[in-house]
């Protein structure tokens, strides 16, 4: 079983999640303030760089991270494009021209992860952005779910690229999961689904039922 570490970064104070399985580490959406992120990762056994969707207070020490460890860059296929654009990654509205301009693996539903002896199946979770991923993990009830789904909310769709109807679609087949499934939000604290049926609206709306992934 792997272990689930994170410290939130940046202004927006994203977080950043380090999964750690048999001594290897897959690092998710190390989003701003490199310096001080590397330092916490120091003595680690990095595998590999996962960011859940394009937008930059997810993927803002992305190439430094990936430069210090030697290792991949990972994200969505709809939004491989979108990181090298300051425009729509949101940095040009920051004053920065940062880009992401090396992804070297395009991520599709299904696809699997490894680091150390376990696993993480990516499900394409589009609406925030037409790339969002979550991360699932059927073995230990876990998802990370990027800026998709919070606690009592879910991604804003107020940003360029965004779609309503396709974070409707992607909440019900969240909701699809099992109750005792762990989310792990892209900013604020964990929760459980069977919380978020509860207490988020969409969830709340009755649009569970889609259909579990795999």
């Amino acid at each position: 079983m792997f272990t689930i570490e994170s410290v939130p970064f940046g202004s927006y104070q994203a977080n950043c999640y380090v999964l750690t399985s048999a001594g290897r580490a897959l690092v998710v959406d190390p989003g701003a303030e490199a310096p001080l992120l590397l330092a916490w990762l120091a003595g680690r056994d990095v595998v590999g760089v996962v960011l859940t969707h394009s937008h930059s207070d997810h993927i803002g020490a992305a190439n430094e991270v990936a430069r210090a460890f030697g290792v991949p860059i990972m994200c969505g296929r709809a939004d491989a494009a979108a990181m090298a654009d300051p425009h729509l990654t949101g940095f040009d509205g920051e004053g920065s021209d940062y880009a992401v301009t090396r992804i070297d693996r395009a991520l599709d539903e299904g696809d699997l992860i490894e680091f150390g002896d376990d696993t993480v199946q990516v499900l394409e979770t589009p609406g925030h952005t037409p790339g969002s991923i979550c991360l699932w993990s059927s073995a230990q009830g876990v998802l990370l779910t990027g800026d998709t789904l919070f606690a009592q909310g879910v991604g804003s769709t107020e940003y360029l690229r965004a779609d309503p109807r396709a974070l409707v679609a992607t909440a019900a087949r969240l909701g699809a999961l099992a109750d005792d499934a762990e989310l792990w939000p892209g900013h604020g604290g964990r929760t459980y689904l069977s919380v978020e049926r509860a207490r988020n609206p969409m969830l709340r709306a009755g649009l569970g039922g889609v259909g579990q992934p795999a």
